[in-house]
């Protein structure tokens, strides 16, 4: 008697599964990193490059040498068009890459603000406007027992302290020159005051005097002025010593802006250029 043909099936299975070598016991798998895939951005031709940036071929080429040799430690963060504009010595040449430089940002500024503008109108469109939210007063945080006690500390903190008796303020250095200081003296042409006080400046060895005329006709006669004067108390050598630290200069208003020209002479003592008083 012939078994059915499901019952041969099913004899034919088994006898396959008992000739088949056993399957190896699969290792226990430990927990390993995952990978992670980024996109990968390849390095743009030469071409692609030229056609974007508005340039010739030999020009990407010159920029890319470039780049390799010096520009890769200065101008990294810089577009072709730019370090192209800042390298080349030709003007013509330098002023098309401006042309190019300052089209392009135009066209990027143009394309930022007017998303941030579509932004700005999608936001109006869909919310309307919206009042602005003070998180810090919605009662969640008002309630809390941290929150009160760090606006208790911020308080305290942002007190002002006790006003105590004003604090005169520091007595202001006497105008002495010593050496190394520069004197601007103003004069006038009949002034036996302006000659002692010319003596007396010049008295102190490191000083030097930028003397100025009021009044002079020319700058000749402020020469002629200072060829008079007497140096009283000096002998030959020391007056010969000072005058050489004489600077005779055209009357300049800027230099003793702010500053009472009566009576003279006027003496304004710079110390590292920056005026510190009035003798």
């Amino acid at each position: 008697m012939r078994a059915p043909p499901r019952s041969r099936l099913a004899a034919a299975l088994a006898l396959a599964l008992l000739a088949a070598p056993a399957a190896p016991a699969r290792a226990q798998s430990g927990i390993g990193a995952t990978a992670i895939e980024y996109t990968a951005l390849g390095e743009a031709s030469a071409k692609e490059l030229a056609a974007h940036w508005g340039l010739k071929p030999e020009e990407v080429e010159k920029y890319r040498a470039y780049m390799r040799l010096e520009g890769r430690y200065f101008y990294a963060h810089l577009d072709p068009v730019m370090v192209l504009g800042i390298i080349e010595p030709d003007p013509g040449q330098r002023a098309r890459y401006a042309e190019l430089y300052l089209s392009g940002e135009r066209k990027r500024i143009a394309e930022q603000t007017g998303f941030a503008k579509l932004v700005a109108a999608v936001q109006l469109k869909r919310y309307g406007l919206e009042a602005p939210v003070d998180f810090s007063a919605m009662p969640q945080a008002a309630s809390s027992p941290g929150y009160r006690q760090a606006r208790q500390d911020r308080a305290a903190a942002a007190a002002p302290a006790a006003a105590g008796p004003p604090v005169p303020p520091p007595a202001a250095e006497p105008a002495v020159p010593r050496a190394g200081d520069t004197v601007d003296l103003l004069v006038v042409a009949d002034c036996p005051a302006c000659y002692a006080r010319l003596t007396s400046v010049l008295s102190v060895p490191g000083v030097r005097v930028h003397l100025y005329g009021r009044g002079f006709k020319d700058p000749a006669a402020l020469v002629a002025w200072l060829e008079r004067w007497p140096a009283e108390g000096l002998a030959p050598a020391a007056r010969a010593e000072a005058a050489a630290r004489i600077e005779p200069r055209r009357y300049d208003p800027v230099v003793f802006d702010g500053h009472d020209l009566q009576p003279p002479p006027v003496a304004l003592l710079r110390r590292g250029g920056a005026v510190v008083g009035r003798l």
